[in-house]
């Protein structure tokens, strides 16, 4: 997920022990963080509002602060297209629903079929593993394919980890681990600005 920068410290054993020991703790923005904690309405009653007024099933879903207000951001898809709802994390209104096309169009999609699970079943699985509350989960493609995961533990922390959907295992991410998956963001984002159109001009980069 490429949500915020995250430094993560190295986590030398994947165990209920590594768990327990702190393994994995990553930076975090404080007033976000407070906010989360603060928040009225958690991560699977978002995913249940997303769900409603799109009628798809999500397959991300996000805390964010946006001016001083703590907002989910949930993904669904039902059949083909895809929509991204914000949810305002205190009241539970929704605040803003956006089409965001066929999934098709997407460089790497995520169905629910790929999660493995309805992702408010992973949430309930990853906070009974993970002894805090998510903050955002999502599928990730590339070298760490998997169900990625951020836990706020109880003293304000932040973990990060690549989840089992079957089993609920819990594997903290290594500060490798997440420096490979920002460079896997970056040149995808490279990739999007080559090929998007630019006043007309064609693809940027197709020049001499």
């Amino acid at each position: 997920m490429t949500r915020r920068p995250i430094t993560l410290l190295a986590a030398a054993l994947v165990s209920t022990a590594a768990l327990s020991a702190g393994a994995a703790f990553a930076d975090s923005d404080p007033q976000e963080i407070a906010l989360f904690q603060n928040a009225a309405h958690d991560i699977r009653a978002a995913i249940a509002t997303a769900e409603d007024a799109t009628g798809g099933k999500a397959v991300e879903a996000e805390f964010d602060e946006d001016d001083g207000t703590g907002m989910w951001e949930v993904e669904t898809v039902a059949g083909t297209r895809r929509a991204e709802v914000q949810i305002d994390a205190m009241t539970g209104a929704v605040v803003k629903t956006k089409d965001k096309g066929d999934i098709a169009d997407k460089d790497q999609p995520v169905t629910p079929d790929m999660l493995g699970a309805p992702l408010a079943d992973l949430v309930t699985k990853a906070e009974a593993a993970g002894g805090g509350k998510v903050m955002s989960i999502d599928y990730e493609h590339g070298k760490l394919a998997g169900i990625e995961v951020e836990i706020v533990k109880p003293d304000g922390s932040l973990q990060e980890f690549i989840m089992d959907p079957a089993s609920g295992t819990l594997t903290p991410l290594t500060a490798a681990q997440d420096e490979d998956e920002a460079g896997e963001a970056a040149a995808e984002g490279a990739n999007m600005e080559q090929t998007a159109p630019a006043g007309g001009a064609g693809p940027i980069g197709s020049g001499g």
